[in-house]
C-alpha cells in the first residue's frame, strides 16, 4: 500500500519544475500544469449552442477572446486564451457528463457557462472538486453559491433580488392588487415567493396565485385561471416564467380579457417571448442585466465594438459572455498566474471592476455585491430601455435580500 501510494504521488523535479502527469488528484495535476507557464490558457465554455441560436452568447464570447489575445496574440502575460466549447443541451445528464469530462482534463483551468441553474448547481460541485475556477454568467438560483466553494463565481443577480425589484416596481406604480402566475420549477417558485414577500412589506396585496408546467404552451388550464382572475379587478400580473411559454400565457390572458399591466422575469427577456406572444406582450416590463441603451463607458465601448464586428446590437447573452471572459482574464493578469487557486484569490479581491454589466465586486461566496438590474418594456416588438434606476440592496441592509 505504501509503495502504491508512492507511485501515485506527485514527483517534483526541482530543476524543471514539472509534475508527473499520472500523479496526484486532478486538482493537483491542474495546478502543477498551469504553473509551468507554457502554451495556451484553456477555458471551457458550456452552453446550449444549438438550442439557443437567438442568444448572441458565442458572439460576445469570441469578441472578448479576440480582444484579450490582441492582434499579435500576446494574450494574458504572453499566453493566449483558448476556448473549448461544449453543448450541454440544457440537460442535467448531458451537463454532468461534460462537467466530468472537463474535470478529467488537467489542461483546462476554468469553466464559463451552463445557461440553466438546474444544470449549473450540480456541475459546480464537480468543478470545485476538480480544482477549477467556475464562472456562471446566467445561473440565478441562490443555491449555487451556498455550498462554501472558494472557486465558484456568479456575474449576474439572483432570483430573490429580481423578485424584490419587481415588487418594488409594482408598489412605486401604485399596483395594489396583483396576481402571480409562475413556472412550476425552482426558478419560478423562488421569483414568486420573493415577489410576494417584498410586496407585502409595500402594502401590495397578492389576490391570486397560480402556476403552470414547464413546456405548457396552451390549453384550458390558462383559460380557466384567467376566467376566474377577470373578476378580481387586478392592477397588474407578475409572470415568473421563461420564454416562450410566458409569451403564450400572456397572449391567453389578453384573449380572456385580462387587461392589467404585465410584469415579467429576467428569463423572459429574449426574442422568443415576442415571437410567442406577438402583440399581446406589448407593454410587458421585464428586468434585465444589460441593455445597449443603458451605457456606462465600458458598455459604450463594448456596444461599438460588437456593432463594428457583427453589424447588430449586442443582447444580454453577448454582454454576459463578454464580462465572464474578460473578468477572468483580468484575474489572471492580477494573479500573474493561470493557477486556479491564484485566479480565485484574485477574483475575490476584485473591487468595482468596470464591466459591461456594471461595476463588479465579488463577496466571499462569489456573488456580486450590488448587482445592477435594469428594466425594459416591449414596444413595437422590441425590448426598449426603461429608465428606472434603483440599486439592488445588499444582504443585511434594511429591506435587503437574503
Amino acid at each position: 500500500m505504501r509503495h502504491s501510494r508512492f507511485i501515485r504521488c506527485t514527483v517534483a523535479t526541482l530543476s524543471l519544475g514539472i509534475a508527473c502527469s499520472r500523479a496526484g488528484t486532478p486538482a493537483e495535476q491542474r495546478a502543477a500544469r498551469a504553473a509551468l507557464g507554457r502554451g495556451d490558457i484553456v477555458v471551457a465554455v458550456v452552453w446550449p449552442w444549438q438550442a439557443r441560436p437567438d442568444i448572441f452568447f458565442r458572439e460576445g464570447l469570441r469578441l472578448a477572446v479576440d480582444e484579450t489575445n490582441g492582434p499579435g496574440g500576446a494574450g494574458v502575460a504572453g499566453r493566449r486564451i483558448r476556448v473549448r466549447e461544449e453543448d450541454d443541451r440544457e440537460s442535467v445528464n448531458e451537463g454532468l457528463l461534460i462537467a466530468q469530462r472537463i474535470a478529467n482534463d488537467p489542461e483546462i483551468i476554468a469553466v464559463i457557462g451552463h445557461l440553466q441553474s438546474y444544470v449549473a448547481v450540480p456541475a459546480a460541485a464537480i468543478y470545485d472538486m476538480a480544482g477549477l475556477v467556475y464562472i456562471s454568467p446566467t445561473a440565478t438560483t441562490a443555491e449555487l453559491t451556498t455550498k462554501g466553494y472558494s472557486r465558484v463565481f456568479r456575474t449576474t443577480f439572483v432570483d430573490e433580488q429580481v423578485g424584490h425589484q419587481m415588487a418594488e416596481y409594482a408598489a412605486r406604480h401604485g399596483y395594489r392588487r396583483v396576481g402571480i402566475y409562475y413556472l412550476r420549477s425552482a426558478y419560478g417558485r423562488a421569483l414568486a415567493n420573493a415577489f410576494e414577500e417584498r410586496a407585502i412589506t409595500h402594502a401590495v396585496s397578492i389576490v391570486a396565485r397560480a402556476s403552470y408546467e414547464p413546456g405548457q404552451l396552451a390549453g384550458e388550464n390558462f383559460d380557466l385561471t384567467f376566467q376566474e382572475w377577470k373578476q378580481l379587478d387586478l392592477d397588474a400580473v407578475f409572470v415568473a416564467g421563461q420564454a416562450p411559454e410566458a409569451g403564450t400565457l400572456i397572449a391567453e390572458a389578453r384573449r380572456d380579457g385580462i387587461l392589467a399591466p404585465m410584469l415579467g422575469s429576467d428569463a423572459m427577456g429574449v426574442p422568443s417571448l415576442i415571437t410567442a406572444g406577438g402583440q399581446a406582450v406589448e407593454g410587458t416590463v421585464i428586468p434585465v442585466a444589460f441593455h445597449p441603451a443603458a451605457r456606462s463607458a465600458s458598455a459604450e465601448r463594448f456596444v461599438r465594438a460588437f456593432q463594428a464586428r457583427y453589424g447588430k446590437e449586442p443582447d444580454i447573452g453577448a454582454a454576459m459572455a463578454y464580462d465572464a471572459l474578460t473578468v477572468l482574464a483580468q484575474a489572471i493578469r492580477t494573479a500573474s498566474s493561470p493557477t486556479p487557486g491564484e485566479i480565485a484569490r484574485a477574483m475575490h479581491a476584485i473591487r468595482r471592476w468596470p464591466g459591461v454589466l456594471g461595476e463588479l465586486t465579488f463577496d466571499r461566496n462569489g456573488d456580486l455585491v450590488d448587482p445592477r438590474i435594469l428594466k425594459t418594456v416591449i414596444r413595437g416588438g422590441r425590448f426598449e430601455y426603461l429608465d428606472d434606476p434603483v440599486r439592488v440592496r445588499a444582504a443585511g441592509e434594511p429591506g435587503g435580500g437574503r
